[in-house]
């Protein structure tokens, strides 16, 4: 009886170390966003600059530039048709007293460079920014002086 269960043992544990190899290759993740500003005075007005990297669950677990989507807030829209476009080039404003940069990226390494994104995440994530990660997004919020 023992042998009968043998070969059907054996194949079900290759099958289950197959399913998690499997699952395992596309788990990497993108955890959390980095910004880091730079500023460069421009006559009376002040250029600030800013760039992402990201942290993943998985090797390799920083990628510097990191493509992400750039927002200011208050300046963005209520639109429930909102997207994304990820780049890898820093972004660049004119300082803004009172305004916020959020970089945005999919958690999936994967995922297309430009999308939808829908408006209860996004709108948790870049206006209110009251999370980090929801809806298959990370985003972070870029800490800078005040503006003169």
């Amino acid at each position: 009886m023992a042998k009968f269960w043998a070969p059907i043992l054996a194949a079900l544990f290759t099958s289950v170390l197959l399913l998690a190899m499997l699952g395992c290759a596309g788990s990497r993740q993108l955890q959390s966003i980095a910004i880091t500003p730079t500023g460069a005075i421009e006559g009376n007005m002040i250029e600030l600059q800013f760039v992402a990297a990201g942290s993943f669950n998985a090797s390799p677990t920083t990628v510097n530039p990191l493509p992400v989507a750039w927002y200011v807030v208050p300046q963005v829209t209520n639109d429930f048709n909102l997207t994304y476009n990820l780049t890898s080039q820093p972004f660049s404003m004119m300082c803004q007293t009172g305004s916020s940069v959020i970089a945005l990226a999919p958690t999936d390494p994967n995922a297309p460079s430009s999308g939808n994104i829908r408006s209860q995440v996004f709108q948790d994530l870049v206006v209110n920014h009251t999370i980090t990660m929801e809806g298959g997004f990370v985003a972070s919020t870029a800490q800078y002086a005040a503006c003169p």
